[in-house]
């Protein structure tokens, strides 16, 4: 029971920190599956409608309250990215594999590094989010 309380908690403090963001026109699926990617969290989102799936590390939850938070800032903030994404991976075919393959990790690496300035200046104003143990 405690397992569903924290996802519940996760959701809970998604939505609200999605208000305080206006990012509330967006649908987030928290995802119950560990993220596969080498990160505490990844959001995906979708292309043809404001919805996301949030998936979490299986170890994210031993991060203390404000490390969970900058997290789960950093995720949402892709949110605000997202357009400005899909425009630029729209530009793939268009350069060519080598020019992709110089452009794309510098401007992931750029969009990242936004991302978490944005986060470490926002996530404060967030209440911390106080997820039940496993």
């Amino acid at each position: 029971m405690a397992r569903q309380d924290r996802w519940r908690a996760v959701e809970g403090w998604i939505t609200d920190a999605q208000e305080a963001l206006g990012l509330s026109e967006w649908k987030v699926r928290v995802i119950r599956d560990a993220s596969d990617v080498e990160a505490w969290a990844d959001i995906e989102a979708h292309t043809q409608a404001n919805t996301a799936d949030l998936r979490l590390a299986w170890d994210f939850f031993r991060q203390d309250a404000e490390k969970q938070r900058l997290v789960l800032t950093h995720e949402l903030l892709h949110l605000v990215t997202a357009r400005t994404d899909r425009t630029v991976e729209s530009l793939e075919e268009a350069l060519g594999k080598v020019a992709w393959a110089v452009y794309e990790p510098q401007y992931t690496d750029a969009t990242e590094r936004m991302t978490e300035h944005l986060a470490t200046i926002i996530a404060p104003t967030l209440p911390l989010p106080e997820f039940p143990p496993a």
